[in-house]
């Protein structure tokens, strides 16, 4: 059925409303909900002055009357209630009520402009078994993730304020490498009022390689090496081994945090430049320790195509993964003008992969006239590429090669040779320069694609 337009005079309350046993009529129906409900029927109704009925929670009604237009509340009698005192607080009268109950109400109708409440939305419901099912799947808690999930307490709390506790719980969360059954247990029990302690306390917050401006917990430490003390911190007031009365005083939570070993303990020494910790790359937290570097693959006379022999990437992405398997199937001596135009999509699109990957925009800033958002050109992206990279701790020589080869107009990576390989009829791409540019692009590939 239909959403319809209701008023409060439409309404009638449900005398088989499971919160009140069987009422004879709508006296005794209201007198049973104010006994039940008492000052939360008067919350509800500053609610409704203050804010008007919520438009994520719907009446659900059953028509009994066309003649005048009468709907029973199936679901939604509290709210019921509490619009009749509103619009009509003479209905008061010889309902036994407390004084300070009726005082409120009486208040709350001197300022309720119903004007700002109807149409009321209601949803038109064919019969009492129609809305059965999902009035009790409103009252009957989760049940299994049918109904409504109620918030954890951290979940809550990061609604309400995402203050700076819950800024470095998250970040935890997302990449402190805890299995899911952790994970869960944390998000279950944990107790944010110790790890507030932990962060209010600015000499342990900057033993942790943090500092907090504007509500906001800021680092100039890397990502992995902030990391390895809120990792321990997070642990252990989830395995409760530190609790909010272990931080009765500064002093305690100072002497906890320098107790730390090597392992969990930030290298001040290793710097970079301040910023949001909920603005971190996720390629700070997958550091590894850099492999040798590969020799440089060269061409072989005999080898007929642009991807060396041995070349082995693990492209993930579905379509860039088809160019990948093109590169590797077509001649250099057959197929050199789609090889051109391939290898250059083929960078372009795998190093836009790795920064959306790492959340890095594609676009520059708005432009403050237009408010359009121009691509960012590959030269940027590359460059944007490769110093995430190094902040991994790959060697930036790795990409010297790639680097020039973006820049360098006789390069087939150039962006003035690409154009004319698909727009001048004129230019011919060369073999020897196809095979000499996937040499200079392979160590970033590989980095990428690992």
């Amino acid at each position: 059925m239909p959403d319809i337009p209701l008023k409060i005079e439409h309404l009638v309350l449900d005398s088989d409303n499971p919160r009140i046993t069987h009422a004879a009529g709508q006296q005794e129906a209201l007198q049973k909900v104010v006994k039940d409900q008492k000052m939360k029927l008067v919350r509800l109704a500053e609610s409704i002055v203050e804010h008007g009925l919520s438009p994520i929670e719907k009446l659900m009604v059953l028509e009994v009357s066309a003649k005048p237009k009468r709907y029973i509340a199936l679901e939604g009698n509290r709210r019921v209630a509490a619009l009749k005192l509103l619009a009509n607080p003479a209905a008061m009268t010889g309902l036994d009520m407390p004084d300070s109950m009726q005082r409120s109400m009486e208040r709350l109708a001197s300022i309720f402009d119903k004007s700002k409440i109807e149409p009321i939305v209601g949803y038109e419901s064919g019969s009492r078994e129609e809305g059965r099912y999902w009035i009790e799947l409103r009252h009957n808690g989760e049940d299994d993730g049918r109904g409504v999930v109620a918030w954890k307490p951290i979940v809550a709390a990061r609604f309400r304020k995402r203050e700076p506790a819950i800024q470095a719980l998250d970040l935890v969360l997302e990449h402190g490498g805890f299995n899911e059954e952790e994970t869960e247990a944390i998000r279950s029990k944990f107790s944010l009022t110790t790890l507030r302690r932990v962060v209010e306390d600015k000499t342990a917050l900057a033993l942790l390689g943090l500092t907090v401006k504007d509500n906001q917990l800021r680092t100039s430490i890397p990502g992995a090496e902030l990391m390895k003390p809120l990792r321990k911190v997070v642990r252990d007031i989830a395995a409760k081994a530190v609790n909010s009365r272990t931080f009765n005083k500064s002093e305690d939570i100072v002497k906890y945090v320098r107790s730390f070993g090597k392992s969990d303990s930030a290298d001040a020494t290793k710097k970079v430049a301040e910023r949001p910790v909920e603005g971190i790359s996720k390629a700070e937290f997958t550091a590894k320790t850099p492999k040798p570097a590969k020799p440089r693959p060269k061409p072989a006379v005999d080898w007929p195509y642009v991807v060396p022999k041995g070349c082995s990437l693990n492209v993930t992405d579905n379509r860039i993964g088809e160019i990948y398997k093109e590169l590797q199937t077509l001649k250099l001596s057959d197929a050199r003008n789609a090889i051109a135009v391939l290898l250059r999509v083929f960078l372009e699109l795998s190093v836009d992969h790795f920064l959306e990957d790492n959340g890095v925009d594609l676009h520059h800033p708005a432009d403050p006239k237009s408010g359009k958002k121009p691509w960012k050109s590959l030269d940027k992206k590359l460059a944007e590429t490769v110093d995430l990279l190094i902040k991994v701790g790959v060697p930036k020589a790795h990409f010297a090669a790639v680097t020039r080869s973006v820049s360098d107009k006789s390069s087939p990576m150039h962006m003035d040779l690409f154009h004319r390989y698909v727009h001048d009829r004129f230019q011919t791409p060369v073999t020897t320069d196809l095979a000499a540019a996937w040499n200079n692009a392979q160590p970033l590939f590989e980095k990428i694609w690992p």
